[in-house]
């Protein structure tokens, strides 16, 4: 499964790239390699789109695995360019994408997890904060299966740290089509309420994508639909007014991916 991500959407605040994490195989055998690949999504169709428009900020990322027991192991020096910088030739701007492999040495869930911070600030002038935590989750099994799978314990751990995150309140692992998923928005660890997330499937294009507001608990709840990988994705904009009448800004973005299969 190389592809294992939710996207919120937030309209008003969609002028920057999506960023998401994706996991090959979703189930994987227990002590065999998982690629875990790093995309930056385009804005096309109000963020309604899986193509491709460049690199993660390399400089700023971070990415860890974050083991059935709460561990986080650390794979940021793993990472592997698989692109062209903007001198090469073809299309301007970076291309392609990065990819780093994990095997997991026990049964049970995994989180892949990436994120980017960047802080912009000349002189004393505004500050700006950019945020982003792309979570995904993967199994591991001495026999690989979906009805094993859905059992696991362990998908609601964190593994961000501070900013925004999305938590699947569904089991991610053990989602059909036709049944629905439940996810929860915590920025900082406190649920978010009023925020519009939108839900696309991979292969559905714009035309699949569903949007709901989140509740008082920071969840909102998908009816699912076919067989694929769905992507979520959202964005909270903060502003902090400062004494010298300056106002500092933060941009936080979370998303998510998790794959839905058929029923048996």
């Amino acid at each position: 499964m190389i592809f294992a991500t939710v996207v919120f959407f937030l309209p008003q605040t969609a002028s920057s790239h999506d960023g998401w994490v994706e996991v090959t195989p979703t189930i994987v055998e227990r002590g065999q390699p998982a690629t875990i690949a790093l995309i930056l999504g385009n804005h096309s169709n109000e963020h309604r789109s899986y193509r491709i428009a460049g690199k993660w900020d390399q400089k700023y990322t971070t990415l860890v695995v974050v083991d059935p027991n709460g561990k986080k192991n650390a794979l940021t020096d793993r990472i592997i360019d698989f692109g062209e910088d903007d001198e090469k030739v073809g299309p301007k701007g970076p291309k392609g994408f990065y990819l780093a492999s994990f095997t997991p040495n026990e049964e049970g869930l995994y989180q892949a997890v990436a994120k980017q911070v960047r802080t912009v600030q000349q002189g004393d002038g505004p500050k700006l904060l950019t945020m982003r935590i792309a979570k995904t989750t993967f199994a591991s099994l001495n026999v690989p299966g979906i009805s094993a799978a859905k059992n696991l314990k362990g998908f609601e751990l964190s593994g961000g740290g501070d900013g925004l995150e999305i938590f699947p309140v569904t089991n991610p692992i053990g989602i059909f089509s036709g049944s629905s998923v439940t996810l929860e928005l915590r920025l900082s660890g406190k649920p978010v309420a009023g925020k519009v997330v939108s839900l696309i499937r991979k292969f559905g294009g714009s035309g699949s994508a569903q949007d709901q507001t989140t509740d008082e608990k920071g969840r909102i709840t998908f009816a699912i639909g076919p067989a694929d990988y769905y992507l979520a994705r959202v964005i909270v904009a903060e502003e902090n007014p400062r004494p010298d009448g300056q106002v500092d800004k933060s941009s936080y973005e979370a998303t998510y991916v998790f794959q839905v299969f058929n029923r048996p």
